[in-house]
């Protein structure tokens, strides 16, 4: 049977277990958010170039098809709706921004969990006791 001198030489060595796992933890939750990230940029400017493609040819299309008609109207128009969808894509972007969990959240909260079990584990004393 193990006597309580034991267990709190183990003590330190358990701690710093904890600590290394908490440390290994937080690394991987770093790397998937590094991950997220570059996957959000990549396919970002993906789109962006695609979308930019389709719009330089759809505009010269409308601009060369209804030129004889309306006029400046036309590049009026396109102008006005192009504001209207970037200003859609901005805003769900910073609304699906503000949805993600705060970095390291998992990890903190990991963390908060074992210095509470650890300082509940500890036995408490009563001020009766000492005498």
């Amino acid at each position: 049977m193990a006597s309580p001198v034991d267990a709190l030489r183990r003590l330190p060595a358990a701690l710093v277990t904890l600590l290394l796992s908490r440390v290994e933890f937080a690394t991987l939750e770093l790397a998937e958010a590094r991950t997220r990230f570059l996957r959000w940029i990549v396919l970002a400017l993906l789109g962006a170039v695609l979308a930019m493609l389709a719009l330089i040819v759809i505009s010269a299309l409308l601009t060369v098809a209804l030129w004889p008609k309306f006029g400046w109207g036309t590049l009026v128009a396109l102008a006005l709706v192009y504001t209207l969808l970037a200003a859609w894509v901005f805003r769900t972007l910073a609304v699906e921004h503000a949805a993600t969990p705060p970095l390291l959240s998992e990890t903190l909260r990991e963390l908060a969990s074992d210095r509470d079990a650890v300082f509940a584990a500890r036995p408490r004393r009563d001020p009766g006791d000492e005498a």
